[in-house]
């Protein structure tokens, strides 16, 4: 679990291929672990559920890795810890838009963040835009606009509170997904995925100060079953991102959406619009048109 990172800024084409093959892996977990987020805010709030979220993967990771090459090199402490700390307010704010509209919808929002990872790694990483990236972008933030604002959907309250918070999500997983594509210029997946949950577990710590709700088995079976899906996919996730650019591998990730959709229809009982699957076809169109990108 520990490959080391590519050093070029511009992945080869079969290098590529791969790190996107392994993003579109990481993204089949990620939509699984929304659908267990989603069952499990029924009986819990999202803050605790991220902190179990956290605090399970990174036992995992100690395990996986036997506490071996956690080792940080000189000058990465900084954006290792503030990677943990974006994230863990990412993934928070993400699960409280889960408990608010819905697995599906709260995913389909927060996957405008790849507008956001493409502006940032432009900036920060010097990472180029290519006319066919953009395009890209633009057809993912369509997808989105034709399902929020799509017939069916009312912004009202509790849902809008959800809303809001996967968008300021989307925002903090593209500085996420930026910080993700330097470091692996040095580091592996391993240390980045360990440290992050480490970091994570410790910032959201205090969500537990209120107290837990009673425990039953359905909602360990839902928080299990968001630690083993959210910890493969992480760290496939940072490991696909050693060998794709921040758009390109964020995008590919957008493809946790159908998942989400369809886990969430299935066992969450949110219904799925004829908007929603418009806007999948055009986040997915997206995904095909990032990966053809140099």
């Amino acid at each position: 679990m520990n490959a080391a990172a590519p050093s070029s800024a511009r992945p080869a084409r079969p290098l590529l291929a791969a790190g996107i093959r392994t993003v579109l892996l990481s993204s089949l977990c990620f939509g699984s672990m929304a659908v267990c987020v989603g069952l499990a805010a029924r009986e819990m709030g999202a803050a605790q559920i991220a902190f179990f979220r956290f605090l399970g993967s990174f036992a995992v990771m100690l395990a996986a890795t036997r506490g071996r090459g956690l080792r940080v090199k000189p000058g990465n402490l900084g954006p290792v810890v503030m990677r943990g700390l974006i994230g863990a307010a990412a993934i928070t704010l993400y699960f409280v838009g889960i408990g608010g509209v819905g697995p599906g919808l709260a995913t389909l929002i927060q996957n405008t963040y790849p507008v956001f990872a493409s502006i940032f790694a432009a900036i920060f990483l010097g990472e180029r835009l290519t006319g066919r990236l953009g395009a890209a972008l633009a057809l993912n933030l369509t997808g989105v606009a034709v399902i929020v604002l799509g017939p069916g959907v009312q912004l009202e309250s509790r849902v809008a509170l959800g809303a809001i918070s996967a968008a300021a999500s989307a925002v903090l997983a593209g500085t996420a997904v930026t910080a993700v594509r330097h470091l692996r210029r040095s580091e592996s997946a391993s240390l980045i995925t360990t440290w992050f949950m480490g970091v994570a577990a410790v910032a959201t710590l205090p969500a537990l100060l209120p107290g837990l709700p009673p425990i039953t088995p359905t909602l360990v079976a839902a928080l299990l079953g968001v630690v083993l899906t959210s910890i493969a996919g992480q760290w496939l996730l940072h490991h696909g991102l050693g060998f794709t650019t921040a758009a390109q591998g964020s995008l590919a990730a957008a493809s946790n959406v159908l998942v989400a959709t369809i886990l969430g229809a299935l066992f969450t009982g949110e219904a799925v619009t004829g908007a929603m699957l418009a806007g999948g076809a055009l986040m997915f169109s997206a995904i095909v048109l990032a990966s053809r990108a140099r």
